[in-house]
């Protein structure tokens, strides 16, 4: 799995894995700079297409919708941007993703999300037969030390864990 990403490469979709939408309909920190980082790649050139991803989680509206309107508002074109909105979680995400990746036939992928998420997202693409690359915002993470060591180390270590689980179970069913 590669995680490091050469920003002068082309790919043919960036995957924007969703985030938490706050009552009203607000963007969450996290989602609004995951979206801003693949924005700032688009108009580098590294793509002609946004595929967001995102259903709705505790508030609505989806959290793909909510990245579509920050995406329009820093200018990516309405046509440069699909939208995934049932899954609610990243190997819902993973899967439906995969769909419409196969569909297209694209197959140089970069997902944007989270630097602690992005392990878990790649081996999630990785298991339904998406090899991508991944990529980061630069930011620097919020919260206290003890919050940023959490979602790091302990619910990313066990979320991996489940989702091994997980993924031995959907190779087992497609046999």
């Amino acid at each position: 799995m590669k995680v490091a990403y050469h920003q002068e490469n082309k790919v043919d979709v960036i995957v924007v894995m969703g985030a938490a939408v706050r009552q009203g309909g607000l963007p969450s920190p996290a989602l609004t700079q995951r979206v801003w980082h693949a924005v700032a790649l688009f108009h580098r050139g590294v793509t002609k297409h946004l595929l967001l991803t995102g259903g709705i989680g505790k508030y609505p509206p989806s959290e793909a919708s909510v990245m579509k309107q920050l995406a329009l508002e820093q200018g990516v074109p309405e046509n440069g941007i699909i939208l995934e909105e049932t899954a609610t979680n990243t190997l819902e995400s993973a899967i439906a993703c995969a769909s419409i990746i196969c569909c297209r036939d694209w197959f140089r992928v970069l997902i944007v999300t989270d630097r602690y998420h992005l392990f878990r997202t790649l081996m999630a693409f990785q298991a339904v037969g998406v090899k991508a690359t991944g990529s980061f915002p630069a930011t620097r993470e919020a919260g206290t030390v003890w919050r940023r060591w959490y979602f790091r180390y302990v619910r990313e270590g066990i979320a991996v864990l489940w989702y091994l689980v997980r993924i031995v179970v959907l190779q087992m069913q497609r046999r």
